[in-house]
């Protein structure tokens, strides 16, 4: 033993040593408890300091029949998500006569879900805005604006509940109207509602009392995607926007789901974001998104006809045989 040192202190030096790994350990336990609880205080600033939503209602309200005719008109759009960040959308400027059927592609990122997203005020125009039958829905309350046109996500929301409860989520139809949407989506055979629903062993969508699990993960997408399409019909909307709706079904589901908005849906203006060409080459015109501008703007056989056009590029690009294929239904 160091002769300076007597024995007292160094018994005392010896305690303290052996707790002092214990304390570092609770120390640094109790720092990182600290680092993640600013987490949570990080978020509820950021929450805190979150622009409030535009008011529900607006007066003077919409009328109740809006919108009548579908027609739809972009004047100068541009969005971005953040002042700091760049344009998404630069200066669009197109319109979509009633009853139209429009598709819209692009490669991704070129501004296609941002446009859809604008319709329903998810996000607010930095400039220009947008008009469904003469009014600027900027001046239209986010219930009034969001109850009055219809989407039909890619990732559909279906709740836990009833079949009945997922298509009629505010009990404003009658059952036979929840009947003929199903089968006008081809989820049900056709017949009248007490001898279908006399099938429920034979098909699940034939009881509307039927369980749906969280999410719909009890169906499968395809089927998800008719249910929003019931949905859609017993609304009635005028203008309906589909956001990479058959991205994720197979080739047949996507032809049904074509096949049930040329027929159902012939009165409505339609704004499809596209995945596939062949679900928009039969439709009146198609835009082309390129980096957030409009590329190309006309019927789909003008454009395909057209050698040196962007779509025509885009159409070669699917191969020999699928290039041929939407040339026939393009009527080229």
């Amino acid at each position: 033993m160091t002769p300076s040192i007597d024995a007292p202190t160094a018994g005392f030096a010896l305690a303290f040593a052996s707790t002092i790994m214990s304390d570092l350990l609770f120390l640094v336990r109790r720092f990182v408890g600290l680092e993640q609880s600013m987490v949570a205080v990080e978020r509820i600033k950021e929450f805190s300091e979150l622009k409030r939503e535009p008011p529900e209602f607006i007066e003077p309200r919409p009328p109740a029949s809006w919108p009548t005719d579908g027609a739809i008109k972009c004047e100068n759009l541009v969005i971005r998500y953040a002042p700091d960040l760049p344009n998404v959308l630069h200066n669009l400027n197109f319109e979509i006569k009633p009853g139209e059927k429009v598709g819209v592609l692009g490669r991704t990122g070129s501004g296609k879900s941002t446009l859809a997203l604008s319709f329903f005020r998810f996000v607010e125009p930095t400039e220009g805005r947008i008009l469904v039958d003469d009014i600027d829905i900027s001046t239209i309350g986010l219930t009034d604006l969001r109850s009055r046109l219809t989407i039909i996500p890619q990732d559909p929301t279906i709740l836990s509940g009833t079949l009945r409860s997922t298509l009629d989520v505010f009990n404003e139809y009658e059952d036979a109207e929840i009947y003929e949407a199903l089968r006008r989506v081809h989820l049900i055979p056709s017949g009248d509602s007490a001898a279908v629903s006399d099938e429920v062993n034979a098909n699940v969508f034939s009881n509307l009392d039927s369980h749906v699990s969280e999410g719909g993960e009890n169906f499968s997408t395809g089927e998800k995607q008719l249910l929003c399409m019931a949905r859609a019909l017993l609304k009635r909307s005028k203008v309906l926007l589909m956001d990479e709706a058959t991205a994720s079904v197979d080739y047949a589901t996507d032809e049904l789901i074509g096949k049930t908005i040329r027929h159902e849906f012939a009165q409505s203006t339609i704004l499809t974001i596209a995945h596939r060409l062949r679900t928009v080459i039969d439709y009146d015109r198609v835009i082309l998104l390129e980096e957030g501008r409009i590329a190309e703007f006309d019927k789909p056989a003008n454009l395909l006809a057209n050698p040196s056009s962007k779509f025509h590029a885009l159409c070669k690009a699917t191969g020999k045989n699928e290039f041929a294929a939407l040339k026939k239904v393009a009527g080229v």
